[in-house]
């Protein structure tokens, strides 16, 4: 199990392969929300809480499965400030394991335990899901790393894409661009970039440097070019 911090609302854990044969865990398990994945949940948020401080408290949490190629899945935890707009902000995704985890209060003995709220999310995005213009820039160390992210990626409306190949460690640069994405996605996007890749900082401006300083392997339309390698 392997956790990373994204920001002080949202953290990212990746299981692979072997750690869910070990908990005789499967994908439909995490979706349904066995007493299994339950207590890999619990174990999820202990490890987060030591290692970064990560609190839920009383807040919502929202947690977005992305299957990897690898066999395993990563999970992208964020809390959710207002829930009453949580169905809202996140009936953009598309991935059939997502699942909303809540904090219940049991009067009886007046203590919290996690719960795993069995409706999905398969609605079209909503208009109160706010549009937004993206830009991302990624660093990757191999093609086939570059290739396999690229089909993640498919389904969502970028106006360009550019790969780029320097002499650095990160051989290949990989830029998108929209003028139209929603900000749940964009959060979805990052986790499935920051998988495989590493993210680089930088203006929109940097691009003419790219364009003059680096090889410039796939000038347009990269993510179509990518997945049907």
């Amino acid at each position: 199990m392997r956790i990373e911090k994204i920001s002080s609302n949202q953290i990212k854990c990746v299981l692979d392969k072997e750690e869910l044969l070990n908990r005789h865990i499967n994908v439909n398990e995490l979706a349904y929300g066995s007493e299994k994945a339950q207590e890999l949940f619990k174990d999820m948020m202990q490890k987060a809480s030591f290692e970064f401080g990560f609190e839920s408290g009383n807040t919502p949490l929202m947690i977005e499965a992305v299957p990897l190629s690898s066999e395993g899945i990563m999970l992208i935890i964020t809390k959710v400030d207002n829930p009453d707009e949580l169905d809202d902000k996140y009936s953009g995704l598309s991935i059939p394991s997502a699942r909303t985890f809540k904090k219940k209060e049991e009067a009886a003995e007046q203590t919290a335990s996690e719960e795993i709220h069995p409706e999905e999310h398969h609605k079209e995005p909503s208009i109160e899901d706010e549009k937004i213009a993206a830009f991302f820039v990624y660093g990757f160390e191999t093609l086939d790393d570059l290739t396999t992210a690229s089909r993640f990626l498919l389904k969502y409306p970028f106006d360009q894409s550019r790969v780029y190949k320097t002499d650095s460690p990160q051989k290949y640069i990989f830029s998108m661009q929209s003028e139209g994405l929603y900000k749940s996605d964009c959060k979805v996007i990052r986790g499935i970039l920051s998988e495989y890749g590493e993210a680089i900082h930088c203006r929109k401006s940097k691009l003419d440097f790219y364009d003059e300083h680096y090889d410039i392997v796939i000038k347009t339309q990269a993510i179509n070019v990518l997945s049907n390698l």
